[in-house]
């Protein structure tokens, strides 16, 4: 009897030891992290911009207590939800088995309203690399994101580098609740750029100076600092608002060797093209002459913007130590708080060309382990998706999907779907015109099928034709091909011009305008038109209810986004293995 109880007491401290536990306290805060005139409040984790790092290792179950301490609100016209009502999304992360951990309001849970909390319970499975976590109510994303880390144990026996975290964001000098009113109201024409883009949370309106009345507080350009002779990791996270941006080191190459959590065939770049939600891991060789070299940023695919940023940070090389002593694997993601702070940049700069370069350098990218077989399986079918964007009579601005633009549902459609509450599928998915329920608002995915879905952007002739980073909730996808101008299934089925698609969870439908396209009946065409697509692939091997969207949050905000409803039959079986 007392070998038993040692047993299970042996057994409980095992499964006690493999759950990492972690609190998130959302509060509003008034920051001011440009060192500018302007101190808004806005919403942190833990008193923190970026918010804390989440470490864990790959296999280990997570708790995540959400808990939300800001002031009580009324219900919103703008988001659906209280103000200050809070849901956080751990992006990347495809909650096998945890669908009601992804953190979407009223798809997989309702809101956390002021003075209540949520627990998140999931398993890191098959995942290692750099993901993130970030609210998912309204524009909260903006100050609300922080990093979360899945190590490698096999990595963390061969690779001893020291670790740096690098995040990208946007600051805006109005209050979050305005830039919302703004972006679904009547007087909305295009997106502002923010005031500023921030490294870790940091950097100066005034690239000159701070404020003076600000100075005594500014905590100036982050600062990284590195050995000579040594090799580092990036982790560099695109947790920006709306820009896609340029990232780079003046005098130092980046080998990627990480995208959104896929290992890759080592790549070296002078710069990386970071959209919001995109991740990447890189190598920094320290191997430039002792001294400090201007880390910045620039606007990527801004067509009629200055490309220009205030995005600066500090690489600095440690004088005083050499690579001669061997360090074991470490993280940092602190900014040299307990530095003075520093104000002035160093004249080195990093080169960013002048043109941006469709489709970047993704065809060059190789997975680490080879290309995996469900690329080159025969799909399913093929769902295209196509988005417009239309100014109602009244002046809003909204974006649709194949002539619908995303609504919230009262209930949380998961919630439904485990209480037996909610119509399924009865028909066929290619029953419905393109794959679309309407009597669900859903896209219907079956289990284990393999959908290939055309990411389709549209202009009309004459205007921009806008970049949108898609991102997948639940699941990583591959990339399998892109093209310029209007995707049409009989000619362009076959096209497969990446060659060893790559799993990630962000792809960037680049702008791709075909003259031909634009033309009807020999005169510009005077509605939408295609100006590029994407075709990405999924294995629906997730029960669950997935968000499909851009991760322009205004444009996600203004309806540019789908649910995939995939095997809700299984979705309860799937919640109770887990």
């Amino acid at each position: 009897m007392r070998s038993i109880l040692l047993l299970l007491l042996l057994v409980a401290l095992d499964l006690a030891a493999a759950l990492k536990r972690f609190d998130l306290n959302i509060t509003l805060d008034q920051i001011n992290p440009d060192c500018s005139d302007y101190a808004g409040y806005a919403l942190v984790a833990n008193h923190q911009l970026p918010g804390p790092v989440l470490e864990v290792e790959e296999g280990e179950r997570v708790q995540v207590t959400v808990r939300n301490f800001l002031p009580r609100s009324t219900p919103s016209n703008i988001t659906g939800a209280g103000m200050n009502d809070v849901t956080v999304h751990f992006h990347g992360i495809r909650q096998y088995s945890s669908a009601h951990s992804d953190g979407v309001p009223f798809l997989t849970q309702q809101p956390i309203p002021p003075g209540a909390e949520f627990t998140h319970y999931f398993h890191v499975v098959n995942q290692v690399g750099t993901y993130f976590y970030h609210a998912h109510v309204g524009l909260q994303e903006q100050t609300l994101f922080g990093p979360f880390i899945i190590h490698s144990k096999q990595e963390q026996l061969s690779e001893k580098y020291p670790e740096h975290i690098i995040s990208l964001s946007e600051w805006w000098h109005a209050s979050r609740t305005a830039l919302e009113e703004y972006f679904l109201g009547p007087e909305f024409e295009f997106i502002p750029e923010a005031q500023s883009v921030l490294i870790n949370g940091r950097t100066l309106y005034n690239t000159d100076r701070p404020s003076p009345q600000n100075k005594d507080v500014c905590g100036g350009y982050t600062l990284l600092e590195v050995d000579r002779g040594k090799t580092y990791r990036l982790r560099v996270i695109g947790a920006s608002t709306f820009r896609t941006l340029g990232f780079g080191i003046a005098h130092h190459n980046l080998t990627i060797i990480e995208v959104d959590g896929e290992r890759v065939k080592p790549y070296s770049v002078p710069f990386l093209e970071v959209t919001p939600g995109q991740r990447f891991s890189v190598l920094l060789h320290a191997v430039q002459p002792v001294g400090d070299y201007t880390m910045a940023t620039n606007r990527r695919w801004a067509e009629d913007v200055s490309r220009g940023s205030n995005g600066m940070g500090i690489l600095r090389y440690n004088s005083e130590h050499d690579a001669t002593s061997t360090t074991t694997s470490h993280i940092s993601n602190d900014n040299n708080n307990d530095k003075a702070p520093v104000f002035k940049l160093p004249p080195n700069k990093p080169y960013f060309p002048l043109a941006d370069s469709t489709h970047w350098i993704w065809s060059e990218l190789e997975p680490l382990y080879g290309v995996d077989p469900v690329v080159n399986r025969p799909a399913s079918r093929t769902i295209k998706l196509r988005a417009t964007d239309m100014i109602f009579p009244t002046g809003e601005r909204r974006w649709f999907i194949n002539g619908i633009a995303y609504t919230e549902p009262e209930r949380p459609i998961l919630m439904d779907i485990l209480q037996i509450k909610r119509q399924r599928p009865i028909m066929s998915a290619n029953t419905f015109h393109n794959g679309y329920d309407p009597y669900l608002a859903t896209y219907p995915l079956y289990h284990y099928e393999i959908v290939d879905f055309v990411l389709q952007s549209t202009h009309i002739p004459g205007e921009p034709c806008r970049s949108h980073p898609w991102h997948t909730h639940g699941h990583s996808h591959w990339e399998i091909a892109h093209g310029l101008g209007e995707y049409d299934e009989f000619e362009h089925s076959d096209i497969r011009n990446n060659p060893h698609p790559i799993q990630k969870d962000v792809t960037l439908g680049y702008p791709g305008i075909d003259p031909d396209d634009d033309i009807v009946n020999g005169t510009l065409a005077t509605e939408p038109v295609g100006c590029g697509w994407s075709k990405i692939r999924i294995l629906a091997d997730n029960p669950g209810v997935w968000l499909l969207h851009c991760h322009n949050s205004p444009h996600m905000l203004q309806g540019m986004m789908v649910v995939l409803e995939e095997s809700p039959e299984l979705i309860n079986d799937y919640l109770q293995s887990s």
